[in-house]
């Protein structure tokens, strides 16, 4: 189904591609095989997408967001409440989100972010842009501000800010990063001018730049006491 006007939807089950280059709005809960966008897109409920979604344009949705396969989204996005993707999902534009993000095959932020949640993932997490989580990150491997470059001695405020803690598998990797929870991963590197108000836990390696702060001595843990500090 095409969308190249204006148009409206019910709440309804489409057993087709809903492909928005116009303004389409929804009413209620709503679900397709797949969305793309190009325009504008307003829905009260939740979205249901058996396949991908594609968004480049203005996306703003009241309630959750399901997406069985991938999501990228370029443009302006407001999703209500939670995220829950069965692949990737990918961010270079503006996005707010009212809870969690899941994504199982990772998830990589580039573009201004903000969540008011958490973001999970089996995969490897990587946040570039200025990002906001009011919550925890999980992930195999969590990759914050290691391809950012910012000149001159003063910076106002960092760019990336975690209220919760930070939990990867294998790796953590953080700059420019502060962080009101714990750190904690295998491997774990606290880069230029990253801050951790909590704890620091490592298994096998810890490297910590000379512009870092920790509040705490980072503390190196066995892989069998290491389930007790894990959520």
């Amino acid at each position: 189904m095409k969308i190249s006007g204006s148009g409206r939807l019910s709440g309804m089950k489409l057993n087709d591609t809903l492909v928005v280059s116009g303004f389409a709005k929804i009413d209620g809960n709503f679900e397709c095989e797949g969305f793309r966008s190009s325009g504008s897109m307003r829905a009260e409920g939740d979205l249901t997408v058996n396949g991908d979604v594609k968004s480049s344009g203005s996306f703003r949705l009241s309630g959750n967001l399901e997406v069985k396969g991938n999501a990228k989204f370029s443009g302006s996005t407001t999703i209500g409440q939670g995220i829950k993707i069965g692949g990737g999902f990918g961010n270079s534009g503006s996005l707010r989100a009212g809870d969690k993000i899941e994504a199982d095959q990772g998830i990589r932020l580039s573009g201004s972010t903000r969540v008011e949640g958490g973001l999970f993932s089996q995969e490897t997490i990587e946040i570039e842009g200025s990002t906001t989580i009011n919550g925890d990150i999980n992930a195999n491997e969590v990759l914050i501000g290691t391809k950012t470059v910012i000149k001159g001695k003063r910076i106002a405020k960092h760019p990336y800010i975690v209220s919760g803690s930070i939990y990867g598998a294998n790796t953590v990797d953080i700059k420019y990063t502060i962080v009101d929870g714990d750190v904690k991963g295998r491997h774990v590197i606290i880069g230029k001018r990253a801050e951790v108000v909590g704890n620091v836990y490592y298994i096998d390696s810890i490297d910590v730049d000379d512009k870092a702060f920790l509040t705490n001595v980072p503390i190196q843990i066995s892989e069998i006491n290491k389930d007790r500090i894990e959520k």
